[in-house]
């Protein structure tokens, strides 16, 4: 379920939350539990994150994905994650640089202001979570979420819900990624239609 910017300003003033809201269900650490505290950089922009050992998982439950109904391309990415030990850092920069492109792609003030935005605005990092995690003040489980109060990132590593949900890391940091832009340019954040954020207020 999609929570709408408008609404969560209403609900959780500061929390912006990407397509990643999830419903209730039994939670499964695909990846396994968090094993490591070592705060590391992007390689780009040297953007703090925390992958908490995600970058060489522990275990991996792919079969109970499959027990969930996960296709074959999902128990791959399970069996994958991330890809190599540096992919988490490459997929914070990429992010970065996609927010960017969108707000590029407008034009004028847009297009100016995603122009001075610094890597530095994202002073909370990322943090990779070992699975989805209950907001209170939206009375839902999330799998991405922005906290502009502490200009910060939170994504699950990979997750397959009993609804079928898929969320993945990559395509999480990207969205979370954007919904920093728009809140540091004072927009509609949450891509509401295919030519945002051209068209937000």
């Amino acid at each position: 379920m999609i929570k709408r910017a408008l609404l969560l300003m209403l609900v959780l003033p500061g929390l912006m939350v990407s397509a990643a809201t999830v419903r209730a269900q039994d939670l499964i650490k695909f990846l396994g539990p968090q094993h490591s505290d070592e705060i590391k950089f992007s390689p780009k922009y040297r953007i703090a994150y925390l992958d908490n050992g995600f970058s060489d998982p522990l275990k991996r439950q792919s079969k109970k994905a499959k027990k969930r109904g996960a296709p074959q391309s999902v128990l791959d990415e399970i069996n994958e994650f991330p890809g190599s030990p540096d992919a988490i850092g490459k997929w914070i920069d990429e992010a970065f640089d996609e927010a960017a492109a969108s707000f590029n792609k407008c034009g004028g003030a847009l297009a100016r202001f995603a122009s001075g935005v610094s890597p530095a605005s994202l002073s909370g990092g990322v943090t990779v979570e070992p699975t989805i995690w209950f907001e209170p003040a939206l009375n839902s489980y999330l799998a991405g979420g922005y906290y502009p109060t502490t200009h910060s990132i939170r994504v699950v590593n990979i997750y397959y819900g009993t609804t079928g949900d898929y969320r993945h890391a990559k395509s999480l940091l990207v969205w979370e990624m954007k919904n920093h832009f728009a809140t540091l340019a004072g927009i509609e954040s949450e891509a509401f239609s295919p030519n945002w954020p051209c068209d937000a207020r």
